[in-house]
C-alpha cells in the first residue's frame, strides 16, 4: 500500500487477535473494505500457524517447577489489497461534436463522476466511456467508438485519456416489415414517430436517427396499432438492422458522386388471429352513473373489432362518472378495472368493467430518468404530485401537462411514465422518462390577434447562470403590428413557488382598416416588472408594473380621431405608469383569465385609464363519438375607460374582426363615427370613420373533430358586439353613428386547422356565413347614406388558435 496506512485498514476492521475465526465475520469485512472505493480487489488468506505453548507445572517441594510443552492450533489471517491508482487527470481527444458542456451534461446524466485526487475506478471510466457512445448514437453515430487509455504518473497516479472516434454520420434510410398481412406498409410506417425516415424533413428533425431504444418506441405503437384494430395478440420481433454502402449524388462542395452509408431495417411481425368484440358488462356502477350507460358503452359496438383503445376510452369514462357521482354523495372513491376474456375458436372477446373500492397508495417515490441539462429540482418543483402524498393520477397529468408547456422539454407520452405499485405496503413509485429539447431554444411565434396576423422569431436561454433563469428575446410583427421584448425571468424567489420578471419592450401599432388605410400609428416604449405566485394547484395571481412612453401619430384625413384641441398637430405623447392584477385558474379541460389595471392618479404619468377583461373557455368530450370529439366554448369581455379628466389613448380602444368573430374584417365590430369637412363653396360634406370600441363582448363555440395528429376541422358559431362609450372616452367625445353602437354580429362556418412540423405553427383556413351583420343604410345629417361594409360570407385564414 503507497497511500493508505495499515493502521487506518485496522481501524475498519473487527477481528483481533486471539479472537475465534468466524467466516461469517472475515466477509462482512472483506465487504467493508471492498466499499471503501479505495481497492481494485480484497481476498483473505488463512494460514495456520504451529504454536508450542509452555506453562509451569509443580513437580514437588524439593524439585519445583518445570515447563511443560504443548502443540496448538494458530491460524494467521492475511487481508490482500490492490490499491487502485489516483487519479490525477482525465483528458478527452478527437470528436468535434462533443465538447467539454456537452460531455460533462452527459456524464452527469447518466451519474457518472470522475473525480480527480481520488482512487480511479475501472468501472466508473467504462462506464463514461459507453455514456459518451450512446450520446453519440443519439447524435446520429451509431458506429462512434470510446477507448480509454490510463497512463501512469509519478506519486502513484495515472491520468486517463478518453479517445473518441465520432465515426460517419449514418441515418436510417428504410424501414420496412415482414409478415404483415392485414395492414399495408405504409400504414404501420405512419406509426413510426422516432425513426421515421418517410417523414416530412425526416433529416432536419432528427427522424433518421437510429438507436434500439427510439426503435422499440416507435414499435411499441405499432403493436398498440394493431391492437386498436382487432389483432390484440399481435406481436413484433427484433428489429434486424443492416449497414448498406450506396452511391449518391453529392452538390456541395462540388458537384459529383460519393458513397454513403445508411441503415435499413427491417421488422419482423406476428399479427395473430383478428378478434372481433362480443359485448361489454358492467358491473358495480352507481344508479345515477347507470342512466348515463348507454352512450358510454357506445363505442364498444357488438360484432365490431376490438379495440383497446377503446376499451381504455371507455373504462376513464366509467371511472370519471363513478367518482364525480361518488364525490357529490360524499361517498370513498372507486376506480373501474376491465378484464377482458378472449374465445380463441370463436375469434371473440367479451369485456367486464367492475367497480371496486379504490385502494389508497402513499407516493414513495419520484424518480427522472433520461435528464442531462437540467436539475431534479427543476423537474420536482414543476410536478405537482409530490413524495408523501397520496397518488393523485388527474394531478400527475397535470404536472405533466404544466412540464411540457415550459418549451425546454418534450411532451411526456404514457410511454414515459411508469407508476409501480406495492399492493403490501400500498405504495407507489414514480418513474418520469424525459427528453430534454435543450437549454437554448429558438421559435417561430405568431397568431392572429386584434391586430391582424403576425409572425416571429424567440430565442429564449435557461439555467445560462446555474440559477434557474430564462432569458428571452423576441421579436414578432406583421402589416399592422411590431413587438420588440428583452426579458430576464427567475422562478423559485426566496425559496418560494413564485416567479419574478423583468423586461423592455417596444411596440408599434398600426391598424388597417378595409378601404380606408391606416387609421394612426401609435409607438409604445418601456419597462416592465412581474410577479407571479401560485395560489393552487389550478390558480394563479400575477401583479404587473409598467413604465411606458406611447407616441401617436394620425394622419389628417382623420382629424375627428384626435383629441379636442389638436386637430392642427396630428402627434400626440403619453407616459403610462400603470399597475395590473392577473388571475389565471387552468384546470385543464376549463381555463378563467382574468386582469384589471389602473394608469395615472397617484401612480404618476399622464395617461389616466382603468382596464379590465375577462375570457374563460373550457372543452368538454363529445360521449357519443367516445369521446375523439369534443365541444369547445369561449367567452370573453374587455374595458377601458379614462378617468380623472384625462383621454384614453387610441392604442387602447379595440378594433375587432376575426380575432373576435371570424368573417368580420379589422374594426368592423365596432361603431362608426361621424365626420364633416367644408368644400370650398361652403358646404359640408359628412362622412363616417371606424373609431374602434372601447368595450366588447364575444361568445365563441365549436365542434371539433380531429382527422389526424396534425388536422383538425371544426364547425363553429360566433357571436359579439363592441361599443363606443363616449363618457369613458374623456374630453374626446365624438359623434356616434346612431344604429352603429352594439350592433350584435354573428357568423357560423367551418374551419381547417393544420399544425405544421419544424416550425410548429398551427394554421387554419375558414369559410364564414354572417347573419347577424350590418347590412341597413343609414341615413347621415347631409341626406346621404352610409352602407358599412360588412359581408355575406368571407374566407379567411390566421396563424395560431383561436382559442
Amino acid at each position: 500500500m503507497r497511500r493508505i496506512p495499515a493502521t487506518t485498514l485496522r481501524a475498519k476492521l473487527g477481528s483481533k487477535v486471539g479472537d475465534a475465526v468466524d467466516p461469517a465475520k472475515i466477509a462482512r469485512e472483506v465487504r467493508a473494505l471492498e466499499a471503501t472505493g479505495w481497492f481494485e480487489s480484497v481476498s483473505v488468506e488463512l494460514e495456520e500457524m504451529p504454536v508450542l505453548l509452555a506453562r509451569a507445572q509443580p513437580m514437588g517441594e524439593k524439585t519445583g517447577e518445570i515447563a511443560v510443552f504443548q502443540r496448538a492450533a494458530v491460524m494467521r489471517l492475511t487481508f490482500a489489497v490492490e490499491e487502485r491508482p489516483f487519479l490525477a487527470k482525465v483528458e478527452f481527444r478527437g470528436g468535434r461534436l462533443m465538447t467539454r458542456e456537452r460531455i460533462r451534461e452527459v456524464l452527469a446524466a447518466k451519474g457518472v463522476a470522475l473525480k480527480l485526487a481520488g482512487p480511479c475506478k475501472r468501472t466508473d471510466l467504462w462506464r463514461a466511456a459507453r455514456a459518451l457512445e450512446g450520446a453519440l448514437e443519439e447524435l446520429g453515430h451509431p458506429r462512434a467508438k470510446v477507448r480509454v487509455r490510463l497512463t501512469e504518473v509519478p506519486t502513484a497516479a495515472v491520468r486517463a485519456t478518453f479517445a473518441i472516434d465520432e465515426g460517419p454520420r449514418v441515418e436510417a434510410e428504410r424501414v420496412t416489415f415482414a409478415g404483415n398481412g392485414a395492414f399495408a406498409e405504409k400504414a404501420l410506417q405512419k406509426q413510426l414517430k422516432n425513426v421515421a425516415p418517410g417523414a416530412l424533413f425526416a433529416s432536419w428533425r432528427g427522424k433518421t436517427i437510429y438507436t434500439r431504444e427510439r426503435m422499440e418506441r416507435d414499435l411499441e405503437r405499432v403493436r398498440q396499432f394493431y391492437r386498436n384494430h382487432g389483432y390484440a395478440e399481435a406481436q413484433t420481433g427484433e428489429a434486424q438492422v443492416k449497414f448498406v454502402e450506396r452511391r449518391t449524388r453529392r452538390w456541395w462542395p462540388w458537384p459529383g458522386k460519393t458513397t454513403k452509408q445508411v441503415i435499413y431495417v427491417r421488422v419482423p411481425v406476428q399479427e395473430g388471429a383478428a378478434y372481433r368484440l362480443e359485448g361489454a358488462d358492467v358491473e358495480g356502477l352507481s344508479a345515477a352513473v347507470q342512466e348515463r350507460l348507454a352512450p358510454v358503452l357506445g363505442q364498444l359496438k357488438a360484432t365490431g373489432a376490438y379495440s383497446e383503445e377503446k376499451v381504455l376510452r371507455t373504462k376513464e369514462e366509467l371511472a370519471r362518472l363513478e367518482v364525480a357521482e361518488r364525490k357529490r354523495k360524499g361517498e370513498p372513491k372507486a376506480d373501474v378495472e376491465a378484464t377482458s376474456q378472449m374465445d380463441r375458436e370463436a375469434g371473440t372477446i367479451r369485456v367486464q368493467f367492475r367497480v371496486r373500492q379504490a385502494v389508497q397508495f402513499m407516493v414513495r417515490r419520484i424518480e427522472f430518468t433520461g435528464h442531462r441539462r437540467f436539475s431534479d429540482r427543476y423537474y420536482r418543483r414543476r410536478i405537482l404530485l409530490k413524495e408523501g402524498e397520496a397518488f393523485d393520477a388527474e394531478k400527475l397529468e397535470r404536472g405533466l401537462e404544466q412540464l411540457a408547456r415550459s418549451g425546454f422539454v418534450r411532451p411526456p407520452t404514457r410511454d414515459d411514465v411508469r407508476v409501480k405499485f406495492d399492493e403490501v405496503y400500498r405504495t407507489a413509485d414514480v418513474t418520469i422518462r424525459v427528453e430534454e429539447i435543450g437549454r437554448q431554444r429558438i421559435s417561430l411565434t405568431g397568431g392572429g390577434s386584434g391586430l391582424g396576423n403576425a409572425l416571429g422569431i424567440a430565442y429564449n436561454v435557461f439555467d445560462l447562470l446555474g440559477v434557474e433563469e430564462l432569458l428571452t428575446a423576441h421579436i414578432e410583427g406583421g402589416p399592422e403590428s411590431l413587438n420588440m421584448l428583452l426579458g430576464l425571468a427567475k422562478e423559485s424567489v426566496f425559496g418560494t413557488r413564485a416567479s419574478l420578471g423583468v423586461s423592455v419592450f417596444r411596440n408599434v401599432v398600426q391598424p388597417r382598416i378595409w378601404g380606408r388605410g391606416r387609421l394612426f400609428r401609435s409607438r409604445t416604449s418601456g419597462l416592465s416588472a412581474t410577479w407571479n405566485t401560485p395560489l393552487t394547484a389550478q390558480d394563479t395571481l400575477g401583479v404587473n408594473y409598467e413604465l411606458s412612453r406611447n407616441a401617436t401619430r394620425v394622419p389628417l384625413q382623420f382629424p375627428v380621431l384626435l383629441p379636442t384641441g389638436e386637430i392642427r398637430d396630428v402627434r400626440s405623447s403619453s407616459t403610462r405608469n400603470a399597475v395590473n392584477l392577473n388571475w389565471t385558474r387552468d384546470s385543464g379541460a376549463r381555463r378563467v383569465d382574468a386582469s384589471a389595471g389602473v394608469a395615472g392618479g397617484w401612480l404618476g404619468g399622464s395617461e389616466k385609464s382603468v382596464r379590465t377583461s375577462l375570457t374563460t373557455a373550457c372543452l368538454v368530450a363529445d360521449p357519443l363519438s367516445g369521446r375523439r370529439n369534443s365541444w369547445a366554448f369561449r367567452g370573453h369581455w374587455s374595458g377601458a375607460s379614462s378617468f380623472g379628466g384625462g383621454v384614453l389613448p387610441l392604442a387602447v380602444r379595440s378594433f375587432g374582426g376575426e380575432d373576435l368573430i371570424r368573417g368580420f374584417r379589422r374594426g368592423e365590430l365596432g361603431p362608426y363615427v361621424l365626420t364633416n369637412r367644408e368644400q370650398p363653396g361652403g358646404a359640408t360634406v359628412f362622412g363616417t370613420e371606424a373609431a374602434g370600441a372601447n368595450a366588447a363582448v364575444a361568445m365563441n363555440g365549436e365542434y371539433r373533430v380531429p382527422l389526424e395528429s396534425h388536422t383538425e376541422i371544426a364547425a363553429f358559431l360566433d357571436a359579439g358586439a363592441a361599443w363606443l362609450v363616449p363618457r369613458w372616452l374623456g374630453d374626446n367625445r365624438p359623434t356616434v353613428v346612431r344604429g352603429t353602437n352594439g350592433v350584435a354580429r354573428g357568423s357560423a362556418g367551418l374551419e381547417a386547422r393544420v399544425r405544421l412540423p419544424v416550425i410548429n405553427q398551427t394554421v387554419r383556413f375558414h369559410y364564414a356565413v354572417n347573419p347577424w351583420r350590418l347590412a341597413r343604410a343609414i341615413l347621415l345629417p347631409d341626406g346621404t347614406k352610409f352602407r358599412a361594409t360588412d359581408r355575406r360570407g368571407a374566407f379567411g385564414w390566421a396563424l395560431g388558435t383561436l382559442f
